[in-house]
């Protein structure tokens, strides 16, 4: 049986200055969950965070926890916490003092405070720490005192608003693996922010991929990988290759397009085919095979360079009407030279259609 979501938003609208930030936000958080609000600079994902934590009042919509709107309750009437990506530690304050804080002005006994102190720092492995101050801490360190001092009071909804931001990639990933892992073993329900497409794969169990002030797609990780809804997602979740092509026939259980620089498939949706009808798909480079021999479908272009970076080959090829299509590969090896002629082919499950339901 499907509980209550934990929180929801519904037309939630903001404009500064008569510019429209939020253009009717609806979303659903169910308890327990990690949803992460992926975007790029000024999609309004940081404004979602400020409205549901009461720092920023909207212009229109509702705000529900549990049920009961709080649209117009101030910050300390939500049970709701926030975690800044400045960490916002009081520097006079030593980490116990800090940690501590919140407790301290509720008026909690002082046995107790000791106690859940205590438990707030071995969570977020501090513990041995609570005598030292912010400034003789690592960024990491401080972060995880900025987060056992946010759960120390057990808030509903954990929020935080790209805590790793300013975190080096090493400890930034290190920091990805603990916070889902606490949260797991927490249950407590977390909305993230953050413009990193790998923190948000890595950590959520749902992203909810913003654009314009709008929500573009929502999803499993998986499902907005690997079947995007627009070539944005596409683009901006996995960096996919997006072509367009007109439809030839529907092959079984694949689409044949037709480009100027060959013909492709892809993976057909529900919507009517129409012979002729410009189309759109994205494919992402690890799926895609390169030869130096034409198959029957296939497209054409020449190798313009190839980049090793993480792990990873990266091989752009200059198709013949001047747009680009990138072929990711594992490991250093690569057998075609550059300036070299390759035809490039890909299994219609691999490549999904998008951008049908905007008309584009």
């Amino acid at each position: 049986m499907e509980t209550s979501p934990i929180l929801e938003l519904r037309g939630i609208t903001k404009s500064y200055d008569g510019t429209a930030v939020l253009r009717g936000i609806d979303l659903s958080v169910r308890e327990g969950d990690f949803v992460t609000l992926l975007g790029a600079s000024g999609c309004g994902k940081t404004t979602i965070l400020r409205i549901i934590a009461g720092l920023t009042a909207p212009d229109g919509g509702q705000v529900l926890l549990q049920g009961r709107d709080v649209v117009n309750e101030p910050p300390e009437k939500r049970d709701v916490n926030t975690v800044f990506q400045s960490y916002a530690l009081f520097p006079h304050m030593t980490v116990w003092q800090n940690v501590a804080y919140a407790l301290r002005i509720r008026g909690v006994d002082k046995r107790e405070i000791e106690t859940r102190v205590r438990d707030a720092l071995a969570m977020v492995q501090m513990d041995g720490s609570g005598k030292k101050t912010p400034a003789q801490l690592s960024g990491g360190q401080r972060q995880r005192v900025a987060i056992a001092r946010s759960l120390i009071n057990h808030p509903k909804v954990l929020l935080l608003d790209e805590p790793l931001g300013a975190l080096d990639l090493q400890l930034r990933r290190q920091m990805q693996y603990e916070l889902k892992k606490l949260q797991q073993q927490l249950g407590t329900t977390f909305v993230y922010v953050t413009h990193d497409q790998e923190e948000a794969i890595n950590m959520s169990d749902r992203i909810v991929v913003l654009r314009g002030g709008r929500i573009e797609q929502q999803g499993a990780p998986n499902d907005v990988y690997d079947r995007p809804r627009t070539s944005y997602c596409a683009q901006f979740v996995g960096s996919a290759n997006v072509l367009r092509g007109a439809a030839v026939e529907r092959c079984g259980d694949a689409v044949l397009l037709r480009s100027d620089c060959g013909t492709m498939l892809a993976q057909p949706d529900e919507l009517p085919l129409r012979t002729g009808e410009l189309l759109t798909l994205a494919v992402r480079g690890e799926n895609i095979a390169i030869s130096r021999e034409p198959s029957e479908v296939c497209i054409s272009g020449v190798v313009e360079a190839n980049s090793f970076t993480g792990g990873m080959l990266r091989i752009p090829v200059r198709l013949c009407d001047g747009s680009e299509i990138v072929i990711t590969r594992q490991g250093i090896h690569f057998d075609f030279a550059v300036g070299e002629t390759v035809y490039l082919r890909w299994d219609a499950g691999a490549a999904v259609l998008v951008d049908r339901e905007a008309g584009a």
